[in-house]
């Protein structure tokens, strides 16, 4: 039974075995982002490399971003707009099949709610991605709500767009193959950046807003070569293996 077909039996859920802690590329993978720049950080090289392995990549983006800066003079509206105009120019980056999905919440106020889980459930049963991405819910002592709030809501959206009996007018139930959660409590998935940490930093090197708030680039700092170095520093790998990014992968969805 492929992907997204029929509804599983009820005792499956808790008999599972644990699911393979290996993951080639999807026809179709679908990453959820907190912020702007969120899902370059946590998957950018992957989502890379998968796009150039000729994989439908598309992203969704929870809040305007107007909140990235710690500059009080900014102004957060026209900071929201930058932002924005910044995701789409490294989506494109990336090799993304269309311009980020963008939905609108305020920056730091993020909530879940009905009406936000039904357009996650929408946007996953129109896509109907192979693989989902998104933050770790359950990462522990998380000081930064949006990042948990939106791990929340895809996981919840998940379990409803695979289910008939919710919402049928949102489309045809929808179950994805994987669930990779980035800045994971329990890494036990390495995808190997291999040739596209270069590419993950250029990606990163759009959103120029960022650069003095969150990314620590001075104006004489010429930023890919300083990002590479600082993605290389910071990558989970294991001895003697390529860098990395690191994923916990979820099969029993």
């Amino acid at each position: 039974m492929s992907a997204g077909e029929g509804q599983r039996e009820g005792y499956a859920t808790y008999l599972a075995e644990p699911g393979p802690r290996a993951f080639g590329t999807p026809a179709s993978a679908l990453a959820f982002g907190a912020h702007p720049d969120d899902i370059e950080f946590g998957a950018g090289a992957t989502l890379a490399r998968w796009a150039a392995s000729g994989a439908d990549i598309r992203l969704a983006i929870f809040t305007d971003g107007r909140r990235g800066t710690w500059d009080p003079e900014v102004d957060p509206l026209e900071l929201a707009l930058a932002r924005s105009r910044e995701a789409e120019a490294s989506a494109k980056v990336i090799g993304a099949t269309s311009p980020p999905t963008l939905l609108g919440e305020t920056d730091g106020e993020l909530a879940t709610s009905t009406g936000l889980v039904m357009r996650v459930v929408a946007l996953i049963r129109g896509v109907r991605p192979e693989a989902v991405i998104t933050h770790d819910p359950w990462k522990r002592y998380r000081i930064h709500p949006d990042h948990r709030i939106a791990g929340e809501v895809v996981v919840d959206a998940l379990s409803k767009a695979r289910d008939c009996t919710f919402w049928p007018e949102l489309g045809p139930a929808w179950r994805p193959a994987a669930l990779l959660l980035f800045e994971a409590e329990e890494v036990d998935l390495l995808q190997p950046m291999d040739g596209f940490v270069a590419v993950k930093a250029r990606a990163l090197a759009e959103h120029r807003s960022q650069y003095r708030s969150s990314y620590g680039i001075a104006s004489d700092v010429e930023p890919v070569a300083h990002l590479v170095a600082r993605l290389l520093a910071a990558s989970p790998s294991q001895k003697g293996e390529a860098p990395s990014e690191g994923f916990k992968l979820v099969t029993d969805l």
